[in-house]
């Protein structure tokens, strides 16, 4: 059961929005100083959150049974994976264990950014077997399933991250791994911003929104646009890069943030 590279369509236009900002205040976060990441609770979190991509997924092989027969796998399990056509590997590599999500729309452009990847966990190889390879689960964030693919492990987080605030960059929030209506602090979130954009780990991002009664109306003419002032109502930390999205995690919120809020890196 071999899986097959799956193009997804990529394609939409930056779309940017003049705007005032509201009771700005300096951000609490400074260039000096660094993020902590040494709780395995989050790191785990960052790790299960997963990407979104426009791009097909390299996948080098596909978990085709487990040892024991289950069919939601868990930490400690052995699996059966058939691999790739030139895929090499070898006993001890480490592998981030991957599936195919749905398709996320852009919250402004209505445009699809691409499809969310899962990462329900990680293997460690132990035998190769022609084209099959045995590896043990050595991580479960959330059931692991037969079908679901292996990438090359992502690198581990530091423990700590020097936040950054110089470069200017704005964006919007697009997903949440959670699906929650409402974001809170210590919540995950994806920025519609990557590493083509000049984002890097550790950048700090300022989220703004309407006022509630206007939330919604991203359509209006930007003459109007620019008499709306945008309230600040959080902060988030960039702390996984892809080319096209980032992950980041929610470091402070005075109110709930929503999908479609915007987000500006750097200093005012």
């Amino acid at each position: 059961m071999r899986w097959k590279k799956i193009t997804l369509s990529a394609g939409w236009a930056i779309f940017s929005i003049p705007f005032i900002i509201g009771g700005f205040s300096e951000s609490n976060a400074q260039s000096n100083q660094s993020f902590d990441l040494s709780q395995p609770r989050i790191r785990d979190r960052i790790q299960a959150s997963g990407y979104i991509t426009s791009k097909s997924i390299p996948a080098w092989g596909t978990i085709i049974r487990s040892k024991e027969g289950a069919l939601n796998l868990s930490e400690g399990e052995v699996v059966y994976i058939q691999l790739e056509l030139g895929k090499e590997v070898q006993v001890g590599d480490r592998f981030s264990i991957v599936r195919l999500g749905k398709p996320v729309t852009h919250p402004v452009t209505k445009h699809i950014l691409g499809h969310l990847v899962l990462a329900p966990g990680e293997l460690i190889i132990l035998e190769r077997r022609d084209e099959v390879a045995i590896a043990r689960i050595n991580k479960s964030f959330t059931p692991i399933l037969r079908g679901d693919m292996i990438l090359p492990a992502q690198p581990i987080l530091p423990e700590a991250v020097p936040i950054r605030t110089q470069k200017r960059i704005e964006g919007f929030v697009v997903f949440s791994p959670e699906s929650t209506v409402t974001i809170s602090e210590k919540e995950i979130v994806f920025i519609d911003r990557g590493s083509q954009d000049g984002v890097m780990v550790g950048d700090l991002f300022s989220i703004y929104q309407q006022p509630p009664r206007l939330r919604g109306h991203y359509g209006e003419p930007k003459e109007e646009m620019k008499q709306i002032p945008l309230a600040r109502v959080g902060e988030v930390v960039a702390v996984s890069v892809q080319q096209e999205t980032s992950t980041a995690l929610v470091t402070r919120s005075s109110q709930p943030i929503h999908i479609g809020d915007l987000a500006v890196s750097g200093m005012e």
